[in-house]
Order: structure tokens, then sequence, then C-alpha cells
């Protein structure tokens, strides 16, 4: 499934209309995020129940620069 980063949170992408509609990743929170059919922000709702996942979003993008690398180095 597509994912939304705002503010060092991660959100999943739940309904698409018009507007996309986003909610956090983390279980049982509240969170949720409206964008426009180009992931323009529109609205934030809600608060998060937790801190910013900033280490995990490091890692996410570590895995997937090696990810990408060993897709492309080798012949």
């Amino acid at each position: 499934k597509p994912l939304l980063v705002a503010d060092d949170y991660t959100f999943k992408l739940n309904k698409t209309t018009s507007t996309k509609y986003w909610i956090c990743t983390i279980n049982y929170c509240a969170a949720k995020v409206h964008t426009d059919s180009n992931n323009g922000l529109m609205k934030s709702v809600g608060n998060h129940s937790h801190l910013p996942e900033k280490e995990k979003l490091a890692v996410r993008e570590v895995r997937e620069k090696i990810t990408f690398f060993k897709k492309f180095s080798h012949p």
C-alpha cells in the first residue's frame, strides 16, 4: 500500500475519492490526513498518540537504498 510521510509520521492510504484519506500507520492512533489527488495536504485531523517516527523512517530509507543498489548492481 502507498505510504505518505508528513512531519516524521507515516500514514497509509485508507480511501480514495476526489480526496485521498490517509490514516496513521500506528494502530489505535487517531491522526488522519486528507490530500488532493497530487498528495497536496488539504487537512490534518486528530492528534497522534505517539512520538514521531524519525528512527523508523531512517531505517526504512536505508533499507530502500540497499534494495535499490542490489537491483541495479547485479548484471
